[in-house]
């Protein structure tokens, strides 16, 4: 090879590098719903030490808004489907470590299609259907 020959890359050919890739979709989903689990147990437990912990009650009077935002719909319908992907997509890792063989696209659309459902119908539930 001379000086002035420039090495050649490999051709992109599937173009798979210049979209999200679904490794990506996946890890970024469960590190999101995994924050989204943490601070909703961390919220709820100051929650309830404000509105039941008699040393706390000042705290309670200036915050009316507490009881109504701990019974919104769609705060449950995000932790619902928070938990659900973040466990079934956690068995996915653990049944993939112990040798199961599974298409990671189709188990990350079953898994994000199960955690939907759980998520719409406690929305659905609040709206009495």
């Amino acid at each position: 090879m001379t000086m002035n020959q420039a090495i050649a890359l490999p051709r992109n050919t599937t173009r798979q590098a210049e979209a999200l890739l679904h490794g990506e979709i996946a890890r970024i989903l469960h590190r999101i719903t995994g924050a989204v689990v943490v601070i909703f147990v961390l919220v709820h437990v100051l929650a309830q030490a404000v509105l039941h912990a008699p040393a706390l009650a000042s705290l309670k009077a200036g915050a009316p808004w507490l009881p109504v935002l701990q019974s919104q719909h769609w705060i449950h319908a995000v932790l619902y489907f928070s938990i659900a992907f973040h466990t079934l997509y956690g068995l996915k890792l653990l049944a993939v470590d112990l040798g199961a063989r599974l298409d990671y696209r189709r188990s990350l659309w079953v898994i994000i299609g199960l955690s939907a459902v759980i998520g719409i119908r406690e929305v659905l539930r609040y709206a009495g259907i």
